[in-house]
Formats: structure tokens, sequence, C-alpha cells
């Protein structure tokens, strides 16, 4: 089953979007909550929490850097947005250890920042819930985010596990489609992404002429 995110935490594009589009769930991180001002974090991811309702996954990211703090700082948003809320944490010398120690532990792990394959499995291996490959930071750095996707994907499927790839860092429509057909299980994009797939001029042309063809006929004001 495929899935798609938001990668947002304003409000009122979450409000909009996750009414209108097929979302499963809310991904944030400093950079994106940097974008809403000085706010109170925990009042506002408790607010994104109430739009996601009970059916949709809200996946925190921590900023501690070392074992010890990330663990501390994983329990803290638990207990304050909620026992179900996804924990981000990147794959890196200090995150993975607090990958494999929360996930043992039965928290819901997001692991991220990944820009290898190596990192995938790792994170795999450790019992994170979802690998988030950042797909066009790493087109930036010149390394192929499909390849890397689909060498997790194998692993993924060789050895049976339940993690699903969360492909992350998108800039446009193409990369979105492209880290599916690489075989991602989900994707995380930000508003302007959907709206641009809706938005070509071609869509609202053809929208355009079928009505004009159908009032040329039956006149303005009428519907099927």
């Amino acid at each position: 089953m495929y899935e798609m995110m938001l990668d947002t935490a304003n409000l009122e594009e979450l409000a909009a979007g996750l009414v209108a589009w097929p979302i499963c769930g809310v991904t944030s991180n400093p950079t994106i909550l940097k974008k809403e001002g000085k706010i109170d974090i925990y009042e506002h991811l408790a607010k994104i929490k109430t739009l996601c309702g009970p059916k949709r996954s809200l996946h925190v990211q921590v900023i501690s850097e070392d074992t010890e703090s990330i663990i501390k700082e994983a329990h803290d948003i638990l207990d304050r947005v909620g026992r179900d809320t996804y924990i981000k944490i990147p794959v890196s010398a200090g995150g993975l250890p607090a990958i494999k120690a929360l996930a043992a532990e039965g928290v819901n792990i997001t692991a991220t920042a990944i820009y290898s394959t190596m990192q995938g499995i790792l994170a795999v291996l450790s019992g994170a819930s979802y690998v988030a490959v950042y797909y066009n930071r790493m087109e930036n750095n010149c390394t192929e985010p499909s390849q890397v996707i689909r060498e997790i994907r194998h692993f993924i499927d060789g050895c049976g596990s339940n993690a699903k790839i969360l492909a992350a860092s998108f800039k446009n429509v193409a990369q979105v489609t492209s880290a599916y057909a690489a075989g991602a299980h989900s994707s995380t994009v930000g508003c302007n992404v959907i709206k641009s797939a809706l938005g070509m001029a071609s869509i609202d042309g053809a929208v355009h002429d079928f009505k004009k063809d159908f009032e040329d006929v039956w006149g303005e004001g009428h519907t099927l």
C-alpha cells in the first residue's frame, strides 16, 4: 500500500490539505517549524496533532546530536505530544544507537537524513518504521537517489521487514514520481508540489474546453 504525507507545519496549509488530498500523515523538522516564526513548539505540535486526528501519523524530529540526549528528547516529545508520535532521528553516529534503543521500547521511529544505502540498511536493522531518503539533497550531492531507494527496497523485501521507505526532500513533481517508481512506499511533499501537479495549464485548458463544449449545446448554467 502506498502513502503520501505533507511536509509542512503551517496550520492553514494543513487544514486545507488534509481535507482535500489523500494524506496519511504530517512530517516536520526544525527548519519547517522555523518558517512559522517564534511559536510555542509544543502548543503548535498539539494543534497539528488535532488536525491529523486519530488516523494520521505525526512525525517530529529531535535536535540533539548525542545518543543520550536524543533518547531523552524523544521521551519528552512522546510525553507532551502523544505516545503514538513518530520520532524522527538522523541516521548518524549518535542517532543510530538511539534508534535501536527506542525501537526496542516500542517507539515509532522515522530514520532521517539518509543519503546512502548503508544508512538505510542500518536503520532497518535497528528497527526503524520509516527510512527517509533525502531525494533532492542527494541529487544536489551528485548521488543517484532512485538507485539508493531501489537498493534499500530490495533489502527490506529480502529480509521481510515491515519498514517503509519514506522519500523526502522534493523540489518538483518529477522527483516524487521517480521515487515511487524506484520503490518508495511513501513520500512526504510540500503543498507547493501537489499544487503544481494539479495546476498545470493543460489541465485547466481541458476543464475549460469540456465545459465550453457542453454549454455550446445545452447552454450556460446547465449541468449533467
